[in-house]
């Protein structure tokens, strides 16, 4: 005469079977004497940083009360780890003060019915969507030499010139060719040059350029 089967195998094999038709969390059944032993923990939810997952999350969840979708219907599409160069995470609104020191933390790009939406966190709490898609300003006189280092600076970072932002386009007289920049190793004529001084940003970091009113500029690495 065959033994039936203990009842703990029973429940054992019907939980086996449920979780092989679908990607469920497997509990084994105490058996006789002993605790209930876990599966093995999740996988991460994206291939960044277990410590962004949270930010990750706020930044979907906020998106999604925004737009009044499902956060299931917002795409991560990049989250990468930036150092912002002030207070602001790079993405102060106009007359907004911000304080001067570098914050560590992400940049996270959503999409949601073919729109993009960056998101900027620190490493804490903060999650705040930075609008770079305004209309284009026009710099007057400045516009062509705008133009040329946007290009210049898109193709060091060999990134396209949409993410490139004009942050600021100053007229200045410099106090010789060297347009406020001299580099070592060159001789530069002591005339007064004016130009403009044109800070850019990209992916969290600030170049500041300096030009003439012709073609000539330089990127200032101080």
């Amino acid at each position: 005469m065959k033994k039936a089967m203990p009842l703990f195998l029973v429940l054992l094999l019907a939980t086996l079977l449920a979780a092989a038709c679908g990607d469920i969390p497997i509990t084994v059944p105490p058996q006789p004497g002993g605790e209930p032993t876990a599966s093995p923990t999740a996988a991460p939810k994206g291939p960044w940083p277990a410590e962004a997952q949270p930010l990750v999350d706020l930044a979907l969840t906020t998106l999604s009360k925004e737009l009044s979708v499902s956060p299931s219907s917002v795409e991560v599409v990049k989250v990468e780890e930036v150092q912002w160069p002030d207070g602001c995470l790079g993405c102060a609104r106009p007359g907004q003060m911000c304080t001067d020191v570098i914050v560590p933390g992400y940049r996270i790009v959503l999409r949601v019915a073919g729109a993009d939406f960056e998101y900027r966190t620190d490493k804490k709490d903060r999650a705040m969507l930075c609008l770079n898609d305004t209309p284009k300003k026009d710099w007057g006189p400045a516009q062509p030499l705008v133009d040329l280092v946007v290009a210049d600076l898109a193709g060091r970072l060999n990134v396209p010139k949409e993410q490139i932002i004009v942050r600021q386009v100053l007229e200045k007289e410099w106090n010789d060719s060297s347009l406020g920049c001299p580099q070592p190793g060159y001789a530069y004529l002591t005339v007064i040059t004016p130009g403009y001084q044109i800070l850019l940003e990209a992916g969290g970091t600030q170049y500041d350029y300096h030009t003439d009113l012709r073609t000539n500029f330089v990127l200032c690495e101080k």
